[in-house]
């Protein structure tokens, strides 16, 4: 029963992450664990955002330990889609904008060990992530 339940309730959460994605969880913030540098070039942004997808495509587990190396990981991801937002144009600055809001849940997500919850947003993040890295060169 219990792992009917965990398939209802993804289900829920698949068909409602658009609502989250546009309002986000109401009231939380982040906590700042980790201070990054900032990235200054395309390239690096680039190498950040393809390694980052990378490793946090290996976690699958989704315990506590998967969920602290997310969270970790998020902090570098962050930076390097922000500077996609920053400094591309159009479409691309759209999709880096909505990837941006995603990657905020799963940072949420994973800093509050929501296993499951998680799992609905990483499959959002990697749909786009795919799409957008499609257009890079």
């Amino acid at each position: 029963m219990t792992k009917l339940k965990s398939v209802i309730f993804l289900a829920l959460m698949a068909a409602f992450s658009s609502l989250y994605l546009t309002v986000g969880i109401a009231g939380e913030q982040p906590v700042q664990h980790l201070i990054v540098d900032d990235i200054t070039s395309y390239q690096e942004a680039k190498q950040v955002f393809a390694n980052t997808t990378a490793d946090i495509k290996t976690k699958t587990k989704f315990d506590a330990a998967d969920l602290h190396d997310i969270h970790m990981i998020t902090y570098s991801l962050e930076k390097a889609i922000a500077y996609f937002v920053d400094n591309m144009e159009g479409k691309k600055k759209a999709a880096a904008g909505k990837m941006a809001a995603v990657v905020e849940l799963v940072h949420l997500s994973s800093e509050n060990n929501r296993n499951i919850e998680i799992q609905v947003y990483l499959e959002n993040y990697f749909k786009r992530a795919e799409a957008f890295s499609a257009g890079l060169n």
